[in-house]
């Protein structure tokens, strides 16, 4: 497929970069993503990119759904945030509001609300069958969550923003990539920060971040039990059953 994509869009394929659930093939000055369709969260990918058409994340130069392929920007020099120097926080707290987007329908993104209806069902079933993991006061405390979704929610919200999908670039300082998009409660902008925060930082990061996206107007409460909430609903494999670091994570927030 990426051959097929090289021929219609005319590039000259380079090494891939090393991505789990994507094949990312650098092309000149732009970038071959076909994403497994498996990896049903990046369905919508390309949707959200051209939303927000270049205005603090990767511009989205073409798309072919059929193959689940885009062709988008390139970030040069590419550095993940998270392995500068710079204050993330800092960094984020500036792209954030930039990306407020507020889809109307009909528009082809799933629903926050409905996913927490799924993870509602998922996690409490995959906590009994691991034999109750970890204390059931997070479990309820995610189900709560869920449970409240705000299915009249219109924000669009990246559920995978973190300081790995911050690239350095020319164009402007830093731009997001590989969102996972949703519509929903914009607290839930959040989870990917937090999650990542805590298995980095512990309770004091995740802190941080709660009161830098209180600054910029998401409600710190809903944003903390979003992020403990979410890491469960992200912290099982189908093989490998719950993730230690995640349930570690949605303790850490939740006793922020």
């Amino acid at each position: 497929m990426a051959e097929k994509c090289a021929k219609q869009w005319r590039l000259e394929l380079e090494e891939p970069f090393d991505t789990p659930h994507s094949l990312v093939v650098p092309a000149g000055d732009a970038v071959l993503k076909l994403n497994a369709p498996s990896h049903f969260e990046a369905d919508h990918e390309a949707e959200a990119l051209a939303r927000w058409g270049g205005d603090g994340a990767v511009r989205l130069i073409a798309h072919d759904e059929e193959r689940r392929a885009l062709l988008i920007e390139r970030c040069r020099p590419g550095m993940p945030l998270w392995d500068t120097d710079e204050d993330d926080v800092a960094v984020v707290a500036e792209l954030l509001p930039r990306l407020w987007n507020e889809p109307e329908d009909p528009h082809p993104f799933r629903r926050l609300a409905h996913e927490a209806e799924r993870w509602l069902v998922d996690v409490p079933q995959r906590y009994d069958a691991a034999g109750e993991p970890f204390d059931r006061r997070l479990l309820e405390l995610a189900c709560d969550v869920f449970r409240s979704a705000d299915s009249r929610a219109v924000a669009l919200v990246n559920q995978d923003l973190h300081g790995g999908n911050v690239l350095r670039a020319e164009r402007t300082p830093w731009l997001v990539i590989d969102p996972k998009p949703l519509v929903g409660e914009r607290e839930a902008n959040g989870v990917g920060l937090l999650r990542n925060a805590a298995m980095d930082g512990g309770v004091d990061a995740v802190r941080r971040w709660l009161d830098a996206l209180a600054q910029l107007g998401l409600d710190r409460d809903r944003t903390l039990g979003w992020g403990a909430a979410h890491a469960l609903a992200w912290g099982w494999d189908e093989k490998q059953g719950w993730w230690g670091r995640s349930i570690e994570a949605a303790r850490l927030i939740a006793s922020a």
